[in-house]
């Protein structure tokens, strides 16, 4: 295919862009609303992930044992929970350790001082903190700690404390991503309804230049490539305006972000700039093949040649 050609093909492609201008500023706004929808989907992602990472590094496990269980005994569990694949630290707690931290944390309360004063023993055990990689190890690292041994050493877990408010933090991630997908998947449909459309009525707009085309013995695929073309071209603006709105977008919610988590170490704009051409090349290569597909099916179906 000469050089020419291609000039052609984009010339005729753009005229049919700017013949058709209202329907293809319909056409492009659908497409950014699905990118953006798309975009605020990644948003909604960052944010739960970090609120994840975030609770993951505050949430961890304490382990009491009974108070006849010696120190060797105590390391020695230790040892064999650090032995498995799902833990990420673990913190060791002495008799004394604990003693004194619960002294400083009731220091106000005369009664439970008095109390201590008149025991002749140390009554709490030794304590083991245990920080997993995931949220979700800490039911099988349990489970494992339950199944061993040295259950018969073990006075109580913490760990139901926190049951409920990972499940609770589980359950709300997963039902904004499921709106996200939710909400991008019908933009994206009315997308492909609208780019299928607006091709139906390029090519009614065109059946004359298609005509003499056909006349002169112009190839079918030389008559399809202008349509084709004008997927890519509403590809193009609609990727070029997402990106214009994005960017102000994440700017303005980055103060409440940031109030939220309390930190200002999440930024979104750094995080988009970051993913650049992860995020909007694979919508823009996503957005150009919808528009190939949506355009070759109007035109096969409509465009007798």
């Amino acid at each position: 295919m000469s050089l020419a050609s291609w000039y052609q093909l984009i010339i005729f492609s753009w005229q049919s862009f700017w013949r058709n201008i209202w329907l293809s500023i319909v056409t492009i706004t659908i497409i950014v609303l699905a990118l953006v929808s798309i975009n605020f989907l990644v948003v909604l992602n960052v944010i739960t992930d970090t609120a994840v990472s975030l609770v993951q590094e505050k949430i961890d496990v304490s382990v009491y044992f009974k108070q006849t269980v010696t120190e060797p005994q105590v390391l020695e569990v230790k040892t064999y929970l650090a032995s498995l694949a799902q833990v990420d630290d673990i913190t060791y707690i002495s008799q004394q350790t604990a003693l004194q931290a619960f002294r400083e944390r009731h220091q106000q309360n005369t009664a439970i001082i008095e109390s201590l004063e008149a025991l002749d023993q140390n009554p709490l055990g030794a304590t083991l903190i245990i920080q997993a990689k995931s949220l979700d190890d800490y039911p099988e690292i349990l489970s494992v700690l339950d199944n061993s041994k040295y259950n018969e050493l073990i006075l109580d877990k913490n760990f139901e404390d926190h049951a409920a408010y990972i499940s609770k933090l589980k359950n709300i991630s997963d039902t904004i991503n499921r709106i996200g997908i939710l909400t991008a998947a019908v933009f994206i449909f009315i997308a492909t309804l609208i780019v299928f459309n607006t091709i139906r009525v390029a090519i009614y707009t065109h059946r004359q230049e298609i005509g003499i085309m056909k006349l002169v013995g112009a190839a079918n695929w030389f008559i399809r490539s202008p349509f084709l073309f004008s997927g890519i071209w509403y590809g193009i603006v609609a990727t070029v305006f997402a990106v214009a709105i994005m960017f102000p977008l994440l700017k303005v919610m980055q103060p409440p972000l940031n109030a939220f988590f309390l930190t200002a170490d999440v930024s979104l704009a750094a995080y988009f700039r970051q993913h650049f051409w992860q995020i909007f090349g694979i919508e823009f290569l996503g957005i150009i093949l919808l528009n190939a597909v949506s355009s070759f099916v109007a035109i096969r179906r409509y465009l007798k040649v």
